[in-house]
């Protein structure tokens, strides 16, 4: 696998002021051949795109094992995530600026791979298919792209829910929180809701994770993450995080959140979850995405939300190779 750190203006291109920028690495097999799909992914809250190549110990790269499948992976930071751009405003962020920005950003790199003109090394490649995939809020920014934009022939939502996405409770039942809805201006309340209203630690380790995972992972990331708070997390210890998080995520936890654009979806769906997760029944999903008339669901055993650090991931990631094979390539190809 050869990667590349690639940056892209996205100026202009919300209606954010400013000198504006995302930052993705793009993931090329050892031996690329001249048709390719490339498959996107974007990361949940309190994560950045390298949540997707996780290299503390062999085998939890995602990036590897699609590579490794001929696949093109490209694992992308939203605008005040990782090595994105910080708009001089967070609290004017939202799920349509957000979801442009990464229009945006899929539009520059699929473009450039077709030209050539992505890395000098790299020749020009003709993609004809490509997918995305988001996990958590990054599956709630893919909804509203989709729904906007029409970026992808295919859609996979990881550990997000189109109906109403909120955390499971060990006796069976639900946690939900008094959140503000979508839209909501924060300025005036974000010292109330950003980092205040949120699950307990106990809460995060029973839904994040599955208790059989590798703990040295697992500890690092449970230790950190406290979205909002300035816990330092993207460091050598956890270089999958994030310390900086989209205010407007805070919004994403209400019931019907993203309902009206997950509906307007008429691309193939996959959804994925954990045996436990933030999706409260896996098999209601379908009935979210009423435009589209191919929607498959896996629920993988003993995975919880944060799918990647799970020892059953490759389970998952068998199913997103399998959905991406099978789309129909691009009607502009």
């Amino acid at each position: 696998m050869r990667a590349y750190n690639v940056t892209v203006t996205v100026t202009g291109r919300t209606d954010l002021p400013g000198e504006l920028w995302t930052a993705a690495t793009v993931y090329l097999p050892d031996r690329l051949s001249d048709s390719v799909t490339v498959l996107f992914g974007f990361p949940g809250g309190g994560f950045g795109r390298r949540y997707f190549d996780v290299q503390a110990l062999p085998g939890y790269s995602q990036a590897e094992y699609h590579t490794a499948a001929g696949f093109v992976f490209v694992a992308c930071d939203h605008l005040l995530v990782g090595d994105s751009a910080r708009p001089h405003d967070p609290l004017a962020l939202t799920y349509e600026n957000l979801a442009a920005a990464n229009h945006a950003t899929v539009e520059h790199i699929v473009a450039r791979l077709g030209e050539g003109a992505l890395v000098p090394e790299v020749a020009p490649v003709r993609v004809v298919k490509t997918v995305g995939m988001g996990q958590s809020m990054g599956g709630c920014l893919l909804t509203v792209q989709q729904a906007n934009h029409r970026t992808f022939d295919g859609v996979a939502f990881l550990g997000w829910s189109g109906i109403y996405t909120n955390f499971p409770t060990p006796d069976g039942g639900r946690a939900t929180h008094p959140l503000p809805t979508r839209g909501t201006d924060l300025h005036p309340i974000a010292d109330k809701v950003l980092g205040v209203v949120a699950p307990d630690e106990d809460q995060f380790r029973f839904c994040f994770h599955w208790p059989d995972e590798e703990p040295e992972l697992m500890e690092a990331d449970l230790s950190t993450y406290r979205p909002f708070s300035g816990v330092v997390r993207g460091d050598d210890r956890t270089p999958w995080g994030s310390t900086t998080v989209p205010p407007c995520a805070v919004t994403m936890m209400t019931e019907g959140a993203v309902s009206a654009e997950a509906a307007a979806i008429d691309v193939p769906v996959l959804v994925g979850s954990g045996e436990r997760d933030v999706i409260p029944d896996p098999r209601a999903e379908p009935s979210a995405y009423r435009s589209s008339s191919d929607i498959s669901l896996v629920v993988v055993p003993r995975m919880g939300h944060m799918h990647n650090f799970a020892r059953t991931r490759e389970h998952l990631w068998e199913h997103i190779s399998l959905f991406a094979r099978r789309l129909p390539a691009s009607p502009a190809q």
